[in-house]
């Protein structure tokens, strides 16, 4: 889980299942009613054919639903001024309704005619049905399929927030009537932030980690036996959708400021990432490992988070241990990747290319190789046969897996020659297991790195090196500490060297065929007075130092 926010939870709780997050903090699901809207076509209609003269329509909302144009404190829906419906009158002409200004903020209303679309003002007779749509385009378009109706819409990549609300125009409704009762039912569902912090939030935009369709077009049916209405998201649709929030909206160290999207009912098989981009151009990302749904007609309720100052190394426990230690142009981690001051005081062991690192269970040594006893972190890997895909061996289910090199090529776990899982330009990459903010460094980073360094010495208890970069290594000048960590064997998953080995990845490739496949490292031991950049086999399990972006 990559963030920079203090993440305390994370989870929705849906009917048929319970997924959970990092912290394992149960969010809790607010469920909203459909919302059922009656709009009376009496006074507009006659014999089947519109009055000119008199072209209206009327609707009411049941207090029982959280959809359409905004929810009040009391979680009663308003009409909003400028809303606007498409109704097709018993055929595929569709016609532009608006609000009746003086109805603006109740929950019933009168719309009048705007314009007939590309038809004209006469009903149609060759549906059976009148069919209505919320929010109105002139884009839209009806057809009859079968006993049942479908509708070409378009989703907006972009919504506008509204406080404690969705944006007007975002909670897509249809209805479908042979009479003048017409009952409107929620197509999407929902999903509410609660964001604590400092910042200003211009925007933030959500992203599905497997593709999922979240704006874009659509197709809707709208059934006429009133079974529940269906979407489809077209095969070209976006899979992102951005709530902009203009020139900011400030949040509050104290209380929760809320953020809606909708969204179509949609199953998040890998999770989700939320980016919350603030006025200063600087962004934050929470990261949701598991799997999870919205459903129609529900909204999904995200507990309380902080955003954390930018610029912080934020680990993946929601731990601030500052800004680093800038040496040369390169800000360094002040710990290792996987750090805990409890559980993994070494930080945790990452097979080159993937996200989540384990534990370490071997040997311990002192600072002079003299022989401690074990060492044993919190949670030690499981080990377990190499050669699976990189998504498999990246998902949060596979995080205390430690895979032995692949039975075809010895130094990888994946299961395919692939060089791009970390980059060997200084670049973050999906599987990057670096908090927000920071990423794996490059093997010219390392190298500039151990120009000078202290002599083998001990800190916290922990053997290792003090380096300093270009500076001539004194106690004064800016400086970053790396113990000895010791690395975990591919072959078969034998854990060695703490105290007396370090080993250090770097995002660069040494040699990338499938049968050699190596990446540069920064080797340190206790009998060398140098520390030298050298390869390892991208199955082996080495430390990772964050550098920031």
């Amino acid at each position: 889980m990559q963030l920079l926010v203090s993440l305390s939870a994370f989870l929705f709780q849906n009917v048929s299942e319970q997924p959970t997050f990092k912290e394992k903090i149960i969010m809790k699901r607010t469920i909203f009613t459909a919302l059922v809207a009656i709009a009376t076509f009496a006074a507009c209609q006659k014999s089947g054919v519109l009055i000119k003269d008199n072209q209206c329509l009327t609707a009411e909302i049941e207090q029982i639903a959280q959809t359409k144009t905004y929810m009040d404190a009391d979680n009663n829906i308003r009409w909003s001024e400028g809303d606007q419906i498409v109704a097709f009158m018993k055929s595929s002409y569709g016609h532009k309704y608006q609000l009746i200004s003086s109805f603006a903020g109740k929950t019933y209303a009168d719309f009048s005619i705007v314009s007939s679309g590309s038809g004209n003002l006469s009903a149609g007779t060759e549906w059976d049905h009148n069919v209505v749509y919320y929010p109105y385009s002139d884009a839209v378009e009806a057809e009859k399929s079968g006993s049942n109706y479908t509708l070409n819409v378009t989703l907006p990549s972009e919504q506008t927030y509204a406080p404690d609300s969705f944006g007007n125009g975002s909670m897509a409704m249809v209805a479908v009537s042979e009479d003048s009762n017409i009952t409107f039912r929620n197509v999407l569902g929902g999903m509410k932030l609660q964001l604590k912090g400092t910042q200003k939030v211009v925007s933030i935009t959500l992203i599905g980690k497997n593709g999922e369709k979240l704006s874009g077009s659509a197709t809707v049916t709208a059934y006429t036996d009133e079974t529940k209405p269906a979407i489809t998201m077209a095969s070209g649709a976006s899979t992102y959708v951005t709530l902009n929030c203009g020139s900011g909206v400030q949040l509050n160290e104290n209380t929760a400021t809320e953020f809606i999207f909708a969204l179509p009912p949609v199953l998040f098989n890998y999770g989700f990432i939320v980016v919350v981009y603030d006025s200063d151009n600087e962004h934050y990302e929470v990261e949701a490992d598991e799997t999870n749904t919205v459903l129609r007609s529900s909204l999904l309720v995200m507990p309380e988070i902080t955003l954390l100052p930018k610029g912080d190394y934020v680990d993946e426990y929601g731990i601030s241990h500052g800004r680093g230690v800038k040496i040369g142009e390169t800000v360094w981690a002040p710990v290792n990747c996987g750090y805990h001051a409890t559980d993994y005081k070494y930080g945790k062991l990452y097979q080159w290319g993937r996200r989540y690192g384990q534990g370490y269970s071997g040997f311990l040594y002192d600072i002079n190789g003299n022989e401690l006893g074990e060492y044993s972190d919190a949670t030690t890997p499981t080990i377990e046969e190499g050669g699976v895909s990189a998504v498999t061996g990246n998902h949060k289910s596979k995080e205390n897996v430690f895979y032995i090199g692949s039975s075809e090529y010895s130094n990888h776990w994946v299961d395919s020659h692939e060089d791009k899982l970390w980059s060997s330009k200084p670049v973050k990459t999906e599987y990057d297991p670096c908090p927000a903010g920071w990423r794996v460094p490059t093997s010219e980073e390392l190298e500039e790195l151990c120009l000078n360094y202290s002599s083998w010495t001990i800190e916290n208890n922990q053997p290792g090196y003090w380096f300093s970069g270009a500076s001539s290594y004194t106690e004064t000048v800016p400086q970053v500490f790396f113990p000895a960590a010791g690395a975990r064997y591919n072959g078969d998953g034998y854990a060695f060297g703490r105290g007396t080995h370090g080993y250090y990845w770097s995002s660069s490739l040494h040699y990338s065929s499938p049968y050699f496949g190596t990446a540069y490292c920064l080797y340190l031991h206790n009998d060398y007075t140098v520390v030298d950049d050298s390869t390892g086999g991208r199955a082996d399990g080495y430390s990772v130092r964050c550098v920031k972006e």
